[in-house]
């Protein structure tokens, strides 16, 4: 029987050893913005943001060394951005993604994109919000979250 989690609660599988995903947990990457995202101006492209925060999820997904289905994976159903301060290019940005929810088939994450200043301090710059749902492509509808692929999540994640 699937795992099931409000969101005060964190996922937990049958054997107590197994660490799996925990509300609040955070995944972090660094991306250097590229040239080609900015304007004329150098802003980053409004578009490009949410790129950032697909490469941060995909990265996750990579970092646990998941092994790609054809029949099993994460679909995003829902993202969002708030832009709070302009991005200039150069900049090195923090992607980081909290987790707030966990169902039996979708997450939520809060997500928000930092510039890395050079005395390696974060200046907020922008906070979105994105659900994925773990799906069963040949029945076209969603699927509990393998207990397998929550353990190989929570390896990526920093845990406060």
């Amino acid at each position: 029987m699937p795992n099931h989690a409000s969101a005060n609660q964190a996922v937990s599988s049958a054997d107590t050893d197994r660490v799996t995903l925990k509300i609040g947990d955070t995944y972090d990457i660094d991306l250097n913005m590229r040239w080609a995202d900015a304007d004329s101006l150098q802003h980053l492209n409004n578009a490009v943001y949410f790129r950032f925060m697909e490469e941060g999820r995909i990265s996750m997904f990579y970092a646990g060394h998941l092994q790609e289905s054809s029949r099993y994976g994460p679909v995003v159903v829902h993202c969002a951005c708030d832009f709070k301060k302009q991005i200039t290019y150069p900049a090195t940005i923090r992607v980081r993604h909290r987790l707030v929810r966990l169902g039996r088939s979708s997450m939520e994450h809060e997500v928000d994109l930092f510039v890395v200043q050079p005395d390696q301090q974060l200046d907020l710059r922008a906070q979105g919000r994105s659900i994925m749902v773990w799906m069963d492509f040949e029945q076209e509808k969603s699927h509990p979250w393998p207990p397998e692929v929550l353990e190989a999540l929570a390896t990526t994640v920093n845990r406060s």
